[in-house]
């Protein structure tokens, strides 16, 4: 049985117990699942849940659409496929991922991907599932979005996270995301320019990059919370965070967090801020993100993010406190940032 071959905690593929045919597209091919036609992806799914029997516990919150773009690899769709399960360990939602094909293949014909993937939920005692519908799709057609949408479990909200989606890619889908609730990408991968596309809801698109930051923002906000607003912002000169490679979307979160807390401690002291706000791709050795405030008088903030990203030091020659201050803290993981982008 389950209880005997399945450790606690661990995905068990349900559908992919038998021989799966070979899939034209390399990202369904990869991902976990048994291959159905079109028409029959909810009747397997119905099925899937029968095989289950009742102690399988099925109680979505959600409908969670992974898009990926044509030119995500096999192995970073996996990546993200394993983060979005986990997500939904967490939050239990119906997985529709939508893998985008190459423009010279847009006339291909569709083709899909059913898996009910069970584990134990040690709180509760018993078994939870998590519903993954694939589909390889070429160019978006209203069509398309009407299938997507009958894929979709009604009355429940909708939340969309864009993975190595190119802005030409999206734009056929912004008008389908006025139904969403969020809209989720990452700047570090997908660039400025996705943020500036014409959405419905533009107050519905989260940045994963800034969502990533959270523990960081929250660690250094208390430490900046111990010094009065207007030591902050006396005789400020500038404000610079470098970043590593891969972090581009980090730091220009984290810089504009750091502009709207120093614009209101300029309004809470009466005073004036002249401060310039920059990033840089060149942080010093050793460092993934750094930032550094500069005054008129020679003062000087410093923010250092180093050891991979989980060690932090700050050094603020106004402070009360000259030494050096050393703070534990990480950047979230993908699915506990995913969390925070989809909820706040």
């Amino acid at each position: 049985s389950c209880r005997r071959r399945c450790p606690p905690g661990r995905p068990r593929p349900r559908l992919a117990q038998r021989r799966p045919l070979i899939m034209a597209h390399p990202l369904i091919d990869a991902l976990p699942g048994f291959p159905v036609k079109i028409s029959a992806v909810l009747p397997s799914l119905d099925k899937a849940w029968a095989d289950e029997g009742e102690e399988a516990a099925r109680a979505s919150q959600m409908n969670l659409v992974l898009m990926f773009g044509a030119g995500v690899s096999p192995e970073d769709a996996q990546a993200r496929f394993d983060e979005a399960i986990r997500f939904a360990q967490r939050y239990p939602c119906r997985l529709v991922i939508l893998a985008a094909r190459p423009l010279a293949e847009a006339a291909a014909a569709l083709e899909a991907k059913v898996n009910v993937l069970c584990f134990f939920d040690p709180s509760r005692r018993g078994k939870r599932c998590c519903e993954a519908l694939m589909l390889a799709h070429g160019a978006p057609t209203p069509e398309l979005e009407s299938l997507v949408s009958t894929w979709l479990e009604g009355d429940l909200p909708v939340n969309v996270w864009a993975h190595g989606v190119t802005v030409d890619e999206f734009k056929p889908w912004l008008a389908w995301t006025s139904r969403c609730r969020r809209v989720a990408a990452d700047r570090s991968l997908v660039g400025d320019e996705f943020f500036k596309l014409a959405f419905p809801n533009p107050k519905s698109v989260r940045d994963l990059a800034v969502a990533r930051c959270l523990p960081v923002r929250q660690a250094l906000g208390q430490y900046l919370a111990a010094h009065a607003p207007a030591e902050l912002v006396r005789g400020l000169r500038s404000v610079t965070v470098n970043h590593g490679a891969g972090l581009r979307g980090e730091a220009a979160g984290i810089l504009e967090w750091m502009r709207g807390c120093l614009t209101h401690c300029a309004g809470l002291s009466r005073s004036h801020l002249a401060a310039e706000f920059a990033t840089t791709s060149q942080p010093p050795p050793g460092d993934n993100l750094d930032a550094e405030w500069v005054y008129a008088d020679g003062a000087r903030f410093s923010w250092e993010h180093a050891d991979k990203g989980t060690r932090a030091i700050i050094t603020f020659t106004r402070s009360r406190q000259s030494e050096p201050v050393t703070q534990r803290v990480a950047l979230m993981g993908a699915p506990e940032a995913l969390s925070e982008a989809v909820f706040f």
